[in-house]
């Protein structure tokens, strides 16, 4: 699933709010109330930011990416042709609740987070 993050003050909801479920200590995952489609990521160290589910947008052609993350569970059959920086994991652009192998956070990247309430 590829999120988009955006300022909380950059980003609103059209119609209606995702309905948000706790996917664990960390972070929250906002869907439709209506058909269970995934809308939004939202971790409490990213508060300041909504991470959007980049189908879920009326344009995701709009959105430019700065990076590709978590890469080392990209699909075998997945060629994504640009000059864009990889990491394997996450990068250190912004913090990340992520962990690594010896359960140190790791950084990570993007353009924000929202939710049912915006926060």
């Amino acid at each position: 699933m590829t999120f988009v993050h955006f300022a909380m003050d950059d980003f609103a909801w059209t119609a209606g709010r995702p309905k948000r479920y706790r996917s664990s200590a960390e972070a929250e995952r906002g869907f439709c109330p209506e058909c269970g489609s995934t809308l939004s990521m939202h971790e409490a160290v990213l508060a300041d930011r909504v991470q959007v589910s980049l189908g879920s947008l009326d344009h995701p052609e709009l959105v430019r990416i700065d990076d590709h993350v978590w890469t080392a569970s990209q699909l075998p059959w997945l060629e994504v042709v640009d000059d864009r920086p990889r990491f394997a994991k996450v990068s250190d652009a912004v913090p990340s609740s992520a962990l690594d192998d010896d359960a140190e956070p790791l950084r990570g990247l993007a353009q924000g987070a929202a939710g049912d309430d915006d926060r």
